[in-house]
């Protein structure tokens, strides 16, 4: 449909009409502007009635956390690694583009116990969970060494950021 109201507006002779076109989108305030955002509103603000642009940045925020949460990038690799035939990091760095060191990493984060990356996956939509739980205090983790020394570090973790009533 957008090919279409393009083309008439190239090539018409005649002033373009408006044409009804059934997009999701919503507003959001960007330096005192109201600007078109296509696709549904974000859950996460749902109940602000209008997205000024401290709540959208703090959204925008939240996704690209989201997005670069370590476990999940870990599992791509190994994916990645599966799909291509690849054995080794340096072959999986050529394939993506990034540094062979970072990937050997984030691969390192696959060594984490398997109750502790069930919490991880099960609690990846709470905001505070993927904002503790960076690249950074994972992979101190899994340095602990043994599963029982990881699972202890977890939960000292856990405590230390007021979330004793989690079970692992």
């Amino acid at each position: 449909m957008l090919e279409y109201v393009r083309y008439i507006q190239r090539y018409a002779t005649i002033p373009p009409r408006t044409y009804w076109c059934e997009f999701p989108f919503y507003f959001a305030m960007e330096n005192h502007k109201k600007h078109f955002r296509f696709g549904y509103r974000p859950e996460d603000l749902a109940h602000i009635d209008t997205i000024n642009q401290k709540a959208l940045k703090k959204h925008q925020g939240f996704l690209n956390r989201l997005d670069r949460f370590p476990l999940d990038k870990a599992e791509l690799y190994l994916r990645l690694k599966e799909a291509h035939g690849v054995n080794t990091v340096r072959g999986l760095s050529a394939i993506t583009g990034e540094e062979w060191s970072y990937i050997a990493k984030v691969l390192r984060l696959l060594g984490l116990p398997e109750q502790i990356k069930d919490f991880l996956r099960n609690n990846k939509s709470d905001p505070s969970v993927v904002k503790l739980f960076n690249f950074k205090i994972l992979l101190d983790i899994v340095r602990q060494g043994e599963e029982s020394l990881q699972i202890i570090r977890f939960r000292e973790f856990m405590e230390e950021q007021g979330l004793i009533d989690v079970r692992i």
